[in-house]
């Protein structure tokens, strides 16, 4: 447990003595004020983690206490201590600011806890401080992939580390994972930012047709040839070639590809030209292309080429984590687009969207919070709005841990936007979520939401 320098006040010299003797054992730097005024005086003059305080005393009682080191240590967390009958004034001290209370007669195991969830609240939040000003100095073009789960805090760190380089890059990964998204972002935080970024998708256009798209073609090459064509590969010179789909490639034009990238040049259909072109290749790929290899279906070499690095996406059900942060975004998406008040998802709807396995992943998400939305009567998803398949999930094939984790995301951001409707008042907020005023606290607590 991390050691923190703590402040006890109470005009009980016995009880700061004692807190003193408990806490300095775990190994705490513990200093001890006898009166309010004495504790004004030494957060003046020193930085502590915590003060204990307790609430009645002379002159300046806990409560002033607490508002001083508001006003001159925000960051220092404040423990009430109050005999048991008072613990109305404990609850009236956490909606001023307080971190926590504790009763006395004190219990030293019920101490120790609430100090170490005070200093791992206190290390969560300087690391999500520490991941926001991270992610607020990563490349603009992250900001339209979304994603917190530790799959994608680990792409979004490979994707750092290449972004820098000129190396070809080979995406995998399922159908619908983002794999554009990540290509584009890659191209706009490089060096080849404002450069032509073109996209083809290699299994959409006939073959017939594919080596004039890439390649262009000169006039009357070809039956429908009236005149010169510039190709992709050519237009995207200077900045970025994306080949979605490599895997459909025909082998034809497989070896052409390879040809530009072992000599930067490529001679248009019908042409004698020689064309100079400066390129990064990004491919993108759903298929197991190492198998496609040994099927004999693709270029051992023009492989090689290719996945010079590659970053794999992961499917939706790998993050689960992220469902709920995708679902709200689309959400506000679809409800503007269909004009629609629809705000959010209820619980049983939301147990069913984390259940289901997503083969087609985020572009099915979407496809099913649009569905929803357009289908919703009220202001709130239900259950109902979803297709059948999303009624009949075993929603004990689920991992419990991963499900906890996103009904916990899920329940943060209601509570907060509750919150958030209701000014800040939990009175309120409680009987807007049917809860009484003590959940909502032990809520607050427990999913680490900070309040005003």
């Amino acid at each position: 447990m991390e050691k923190a320098n703590i402040l006890i006040v109470d005009d009980e010299k016995d009880i700061c003595k004692a807190l003193n003797i408990l806490l300095t054992k775990e190994g705490h730097a513990v200093k001890e004020a006898y009166n309010g005024e004495e504790a004004v005086e030494r957060i003046v003059k020193e930085n502590f983690d915590i003060i204990m305080t307790d609430i009645k005393m002379g002159k300046m009682d806990g409560f002033e206490v607490l508002r001083q080191s508001q006003k001159i240590s925000p960051d220092t967390s404040v423990i009430m201590m109050t005999a048991f009958a008072s613990v109305g004034s404990a609850v009236e001290a956490m909606r001023a600011g307080a971190s926590d209370y504790i009763t006395k007669p004190f219990i030293n195991d019920e101490i120790r806890l609430t100090i170490r969830r005070i200093l791992q609240s206190r290390d969560l939040q300087m690391e999500n401080q520490i991941l926001r000003q991270e992610l607020s100095q990563r490349h603009e073009a992250f900001a339209n992939i979304i994603g917190n789960s530790e799959p994608m805090q680990k792409v979004f760190t490979f994707m750092e580390k290449v972004i820098p380089n000129k190396s070809n890059i080979l995406i995998t990964g399922e159908s619908g994972t983002g794999k554009g998204l990540v290509a584009q972002a890659i191209h706009e935080a490089g060096p080849r930012k404002g450069k032509p970024f073109i996209s083809i998708n290699c299994g959409a256009i006939p073959e017939n047709l594919l080596e004039s798209e890439l390649f262009g073609h000169k006039k009357g090459s070809f039956t429908s040839a009236n005149e010169d064509k510039k190709g992709l590969i050519t237009m995207a010179s200077g900045g970025t070639l994306f080949l979605d789909e490599i895997s459909e490639l025909p082998q034809a034009l497989q070896v052409k590809l390879l040809h530009v990238i072992q000599t930067k040049e490529l001679t248009p259909v019908g042409d004698t030209r020689i064309i100079s072109v400066d390129i990064r290749i990004i491919a993108a790929t759903n298929a197991d292309l190492m198998q496609r290899v040994k099927e004999g279906r693709f270029r051992e070499d023009l492989y090689y080429r290719l996945n010079v690095i590659e970053i794999r996406m992961p499917a939706l059900r790998e993050r689960r984590d992220d469902i709920p942060v995708l679902i709200k975004h689309y959400l506000a998406i679809s409800a503007k687009e269909a004009e629609k008040c629809v705000k959010d998802i209820d619980y049983e709807a939301m147990q069913a969207l984390l259940a289901y396995d997503w083969p087609g992943n985020i572009r099915e998400l979407r496809n099913t919070i649009e569905r929803a939305t357009v289908l919703a009567d009220g202001e709130m998803i239900t259950i109902h709005d979803l297709p059948d398949k999303f009624r009949t999930l075993d929603i004990e094939g689920v991992s419990t841990s991963s499900l906890r984790q996103a009904l916990d995301e899920f329940e943060r951001e209601y509570i907060r936007r509750s919150m958030t409707e209701n000014k800040g008042n939990k009175e309120t907020t409680a009987s807007t979520l049917g809860i009484d005023l003590a959940t909502l606290y032990r809520k607050l607590k427990k999913l680490r939401i900070e309040t005003a």
